[in-house]
């Protein structure tokens, strides 16, 4: 998504902001325009005409409130992320896509060999038994944002037949099969979890990869 279009949505954020403050307002006035007892006794007709324009007024605000709940409902699918991980045996790739409608703020990933976490792709190497031409190149998903319909390469092998092979390792059901867990946000702060296609969501600040767990490349 451009910066542009960011800008447009956090603008139309701040609006729906303004007008649930002025809907509070405004409920807060009607109630004390109801409570206030008459300042001339007699004339009920102010009571009737006081009871009539209160209604009118609820009347406006719930319309109003219904319209900004099918604003902010509209606003939701339009920045909603649906982040996957995908791994591919033909291309030996580790791959994060959006397949959603607005961009994923990634906030943690976690990468597991044997249940154990691993901090980067070197000691997965290492661990995995990598020598010589069998390396990895990698790409950081710490903080990273993915526009929708975009892909990023996490880890794959480098140039080399050996390298390719080896890397097979590190894919489900390999030898040295590694896991990825990753967390991710919409710019309304709605999150969720992904890992194995699987995504699920949870509160803001609440990703379940604790502390330490997480991957540092």
């Amino acid at each position: 998504m451009s910066h542009t279009g960011t800008d447009e949505i956090e603008a139309r954020i701040a609006h729906l902001e303004q007008r649930d403050e002025r809907l509070t307002q405004a409920l807060e006035m009607l109630a004390r325009h109801t409570t206030a007892p008459a300042t001339k006794a007699g004339k009920h007709w102010d009571g009737y005409a006081a009871v009539i324009a209160s209604f009118i007024g609820l009347l406006a605000l719930a319309v109003s409130g219904y319209t900004a709940i099918l604003q902010r409902t509209q606003l939701r699918a339009q920045t909603w992320p649906h982040l996957r991980i995908v791994y591919s045996n033909v291309k030996s790739t580790f791959t994060l896509v959006n397949h959603g409608t607005g961009p994923a703020q990634i906030t943690a990933m976690r990468v597991t060999m044997a249940g154990a976490p691993m901090q980067t792709w070197s000691a997965i190497a290492r661990a995995a038994g990598f020598t010589g031409d069998e390396g990895i190149i990698s790409s950081s998903a710490r903080r990273a944002v993915l526009s929708p319909d975009t892909t990023l390469v996490i880890a794959s092998p480098t140039d080399h037949e050996a390298a390719r092979v080896k890397f097979k390792e590190l894919l489900p059901r390999g030898t040295h099969a590694v896991s990825l867990t990753v967390c991710y946000c919409s710019v309304l702060h709605e999150c969720w979890v992904t890992g194995d296609d699987v995504p699920q969501e949870f509160p803001d600040d609440r990703c379940p990869i604790r502390e330490g767990e997480g991957f540092e490349d």
